[in-house]
């Protein structure tokens, strides 16, 4: 074996052991992003999960506030009609109180022009 042969070798096997390493440390970089990957992978899931959480919590408060809103309108309206109808109540009452009020006087003023017919009758 030459001297020339022999340094070839040692070169190529200085090649071969560099590129080994270089290779080692290229897998150790894909293992570590990879890692890297699926933690960020881990915390979008998280984060995802999260607002999803939030989503139904805020529907949750607007359904709450939704009918809240359904119920206070609901008796708003029931205290309206009462009113309404108590109105049209008194109004009611107060026509018939006229109208028995006519009758009376009605009735009052036809004996009292009775009484007076009579009167002149006996007068007579």
């Amino acid at each position: 074996m030459d001297l020339s042969t022999g340094a070839a070798r040692d070169v190529g096997a200085a090649d071969d052991e560099r590129i080994a390493h270089a290779i080692d440390r290229m897998l150790d970089a894909e293992r570590i992003a990879q890692s890297a990957i699926a933690e960020c992978e881990k915390q979008g899931l998280a984060a995802l999960e999260q607002a999803r959480q939030q989503r139904r919590t805020l529907l949750e408060r607007a359904q709450q506030r939704i009918v809240a809103l359904h119920i206070r309108a609901a008796r708003a309206l029931e205290q309206r009609v009462a009113q309404v109808r108590e109105q049209q109540g008194r109004a009611a009452a107060g026509k018939t109180a006229q109208d028995i009020d006519r009758t009376r006087l009605q009735a009052a003023i036809e004996k009292l022009a009775d009484g007076l017919l009579v009167v002149g009758d006996e007068e007579s």
